[in-house]
């Protein structure tokens, strides 16, 4: 202890640290320490931040009744199904099937009608004014374009069709 006392009052030992830098060494220390507290303060997962919604809109619902009346038992309608779940990525180079799997990934569509085997046929999207954008109507001619390519036939509805217009649009 007495050394340390007769160190601090020689006048040639230099105690702000690596030429001036003790400041700012001190600062970032404090920070970074603050930065841990905070982060282990954070609690992760919360049933808190959750609610149950319903799965469709109003309109949505109005329509998966009157697609239930058009298609019977014919065909099974699923509805909000994410592209993932009916769509592969087939093997391609790596920044293509990136791109590739978000686009599966990050797309639903409104109802997904499929065969008794569950083997997805057609997809029905209920437009509104959301789509009349020049970037939706791009968003929307790609999707289609991706269901044609894996052989499920796309139908838009604006207005509310009528049973009758449904199967003959789905050729039941």
């Amino acid at each position: 202890m007495v050394r340390v006392k007769n160190l601090i009052r020689r006048k040639d030992v230099n105690f702000n640290g690596l030429d001036g830098l003790g400041v700012p060494i001190l600062v970032v220390c404090a920070m970074g320490y603050v930065a841990l507290k905070m982060l282990k303060g954070r609690k992760g997962y919360s049933t808190k931040h959750y609610q149950c919604i319903p799965l469709l809109t109003e309109r949505e619902q109005d329509f998966f009744w009157r697609l239930r009346e058009a298609v019977g038992n014919d065909l099974v309608i699923a509805p909000q199904v994410v592209f993932g779940a009916f769509i592969k990525v087939k093997a391609t180079a790596m920044t293509d099937k990136n791109h590739a799997r978000h686009v599966v990934a990050h797309n639903r569509c409104d109802f997904l009608l499929c065969d008794k085997k569950l083997k997805p046929v057609a997809l029905v999207e209920v437009d509104d004014s959301t789509h009349n954008s020049s970037k939706a109507k791009a968003k929307d001619r790609r999707r289609d374009e991706l269901m044609r390519a894996v052989g499920v036939s796309v139908h838009r509805y604006r207005a509310m069709p009528s049973a009758r217009e449904i199967r003959r649009d789905l050729k039941l």
